[in-house]
């Protein structure tokens, strides 16, 4: 056991289930069955984090019954579905890890368009996530839901699996039962709070008379609603401390609803945010509490345990991308750790795009069923030109391949745009991808150059075999009179402090960039975390004056836009969180408006057929990117064997870049 981790990777024992270490994977739903059998996809997805060295993976949501939830969720509908769960447990079994089943039921949550039916909750009501109207459970209903729980578990236990856990957090039927703000109902099960958690309590006693009193079973709850008139820590750890009387061993505390406004993914929220929900909870509980959300680091993991917190770590996106995340931080070697970087596009992206789960940053993210790449059949000396997300990606899938590869990176640093364009736009976690390929090129053989341009006679003289040209983007200048005057300058040359803002700024580009870069301009000025937490500790001001303070900065920004939408480039798991910051900061935004021209002092505009003037100190461009690629037509000349990856082949994001690298070099 390492130094470093000793509570990390320390063995444990909740409800007569003993666990090799503290890493739990909890359930998160993946998409890649139509029919919620267990196919390769999803079997091999799940043994290669158990190969990796976590300790309890918890499958799911398992729907328990035909309006529990979406056909593509692992199911637990049936005995027919016993045969495909039996493989699943042994896979995990035999690769080490311990198997749990989490017990589904949305509720208002999930959609007729999913169930084919009206979607059922404690009290009709029009679903804020599905914005359809639902209808309440009858009391004979309510008896059915909470047999199909039981038998769900039951089904769980017989198909090899080691725990179960009951879903009631996020909004789901079981906190449509517990909430003020959704039951309304006026028999035993509304009312009063000890009415409200009636639903839950009975769900988690027949689910224990299920299963019997040697099995383990958890409960997932929200710490914390984050919807104005539902329930705090407070009440969530009540309700915790109710379920372990009910017969509940452990509890996983996760954070609010999904329709919350309070960011629970994305960067925004601080790594392992909602710790302290976890310590209340365990606070009043008395029983192990598993710990949720944003702990991508093994640094963070330990902390959280050697503060008491919690007792167990949950790690889901982070173990999507880098399923050897345990193995690497218990070997010390947490640099070589892929990192999750919450950017949210290959993962909750997708699936609200209706595709399955997959990683911006782990290409064989979903692909695990496939054949890794073989070694190549005669080894190369491989160029790549580059140390972005597509260089090194390419740099790492060659080296797998037993190339001999070199990278030459123009910078001092690794990480291309994601090493400058995060941290400016609370984008912090982007910036872990540098260091992390400097580790991992380093552990592959690869020979690294840095602050070295390329130019054609270079790389000739390198005598290469094969280049591979990551060279990236740069900015569009679109063709705007006066866009070549002194006040006017890109959002990259502002994201990268090369050039600053005055007080009244226009951002002309209503794309992802812009809208990012107008945030950040908007925000400057504005109370740090460092004054905040001054200010809150010293009471230096009132709290009203520091919510003012929090969202008023010193620049009047507007954000210009000639499409009918902003954003149209952000994923929808983070848009929400843009459009709110743009409403918070105060920024003034004009769509269908296109600028005619930029003069001194000013932007002239064509806002919806009426022409309008606007006062502009500064104009910040973010009108798009285009490849860098002019190396590529030097190289053609010189007979070199060469290919592009990443923006200098085709603009689009991190994911798109990755995969790039990954798919070229294991296409040769």
């Amino acid at each position: 056991m390492p130094e470093r981790y000793p509570l990390l990777f320390s063995p444990f024992t909740v409800g007569g289930l003993d666990l090799k270490n503290r890493l739990v994977m909890p359930a998160m739903l993946l998409n890649y069955s139509e029919t919620g059998g267990i196919n390769d996809t999803t079997l091999e997805f799940y043994r290669r984090r158990a190969q990796g060295g976590t300790g309890l993976i918890i499958v799911g949501g398992c729907p328990v019954g035909p309006l529990a939830g979406r056909p593509s969720m692992i199911s637990l509908r049936d005995d027919a579905d016993a045969k495909g769960l039996r493989r699943l447990t042994t896979a995990l079994h035999e690769a080490g890890a311990r198997a749990g089943a989490q017990l589904f039921h949305g509720g208002a949550y999930t959609g007729k368009r999913e169930l084919g039916a009206q979607a059922v909750s404690s009290s009709p009501h029009t679903s804020r996530f599905t914005r359809e109207e639902c209808r309440a459970l009858s009391l004979a209903e309510i008896g059915r839901v909470q047999k199909d729980f039981a038998d769900a578990a039951l089904r769980a236990k017989e198909s090899g699996f080691d725990m179960v856990e009951v879903l009631a957090s996020a909004g789901y039927l079981i906190c449509q039962f517990l909430s003020p703000r959704i039951n309304r109902r006026e028999d035993d099960y509304g009312g009063s709070l000890e009415n409200r958690m009636r639903f839950g309590l009975e769900v988690v006693q027949t689910v224990r008379k299920a299963v019997g009193p040697d099995f383990c079973v958890g409960v997932r709850v929200s710490g914390n609603d984050f919807v104005p008139g539902s329930h705090t820590n407070r009440e969530a750890a009540g309700f915790a401390a109710a379920c372990v009387q009910a017969g509940a061993d452990m509890i996983n505390v996760t954070g609010g609803w999904h329709e919350t406004k309070v960011p629970q993914l994305t960067g925004e929220l601080p790594r392992a945010g909602f710790s302290y929900l976890a310590r209340g909870v365990r606070d009043a509980a008395r029983v192990p509490v598993a710990c949720s959300n944003r702990i991508n680091l093994p640094d963070a993991a330990e902390e959280v345990l050697a503060r008491g917190d919690a007792d167990l770590i949950c790690l889901a996106r982070p173990l999507i991308a880098d399923p050897d995340w345990p193995q690497k931080a218990q070997a010390d070697k947490p640099g070589l750790i892929r990192p999750c970087i919450a950017c949210n596009q290959g993962c909750f992206d997708s699936l609200f795009q209706g595709g399955a789960v997959g990683c911006s940053v782990n290409p064989r993210a979903g692909h695990e069923y496939l054949p890794r790449p073989r070694r190549a059949a005669k080894a190369e000396r491989v160029l790549v030109i580059g140390g972005g997300p597509a260089g090194c990606s390419a740099a790492l899938a060659a080296a797998a391949r037993g190339h001999e590869v070199s990278l030459w990176e123009a910078g001092s640093a690794l990480g291309g745009q994601p090493l400058w364009y995060g941290a400016p736009l609370g984008k912090s976690d982007f910036a872990l991808l540098g260091p992390h390929y400097e580790a991992a090129l380093k552990e592959a053989g690869v020979e690294v150059k840095p602050n070295l341009t390329a130019d054609a006679a270079l790389i000739q003289n390198a005598g290469p075999d094969r280049v591979i040209l990551a060279t990236g983007a740069r900015p569009s200048c679109p063709p705007i009179p006066g866009a070549d005057l002194d006040h006017v300058c890109t959002a990259w040359q502002i994201i990268k402090g090369e050039r600053r803002a005055l007080k009244h700024v226009v951002v002309v580009g209503g794309g992802a960039v812009g809208v990012e870069t107008a945030i950040y301009l908007a925000r400057s000025g504005a109370l740090s975390p460092e004054q905040a937490h001054f200010m809150a500790l010293f009471e230096s001001e009132a709290f009203e004056t520091m919510q003012t303070l929090l969202t008023r900065g010193s620049r009047q920004v507007t954000l210009v836009e000639m499409l009918p939408k902003l954003g149209r480039d952000i994923g929808r798991s983070t848009r929400w969180v843009a459009f709110l910051l743009l409403k918070r900061y105060g920024i003034q935004t004009m769509t269908n408006t296109e600028v005619r021209a930029i003069e001194p002092g000013r932007v002239l505009l064509d806002s919806r057929g009426e022409r309008k003037t606007i006062k502009a100190d500064s104009v910040v461009l973010a009108a798009g990117a285009k490849p860098q690629d002019s190396l590529y037509e030097e190289l053609i000349k010189y007979n070199i064997k060469v290919d592009k990856v990443g923006d200098a082949a085709l603009i689009g994001d991190l994911g798109a870049a990755v995969k790039s690298g990954h798919e070229l070099v294991n296409s040769f």
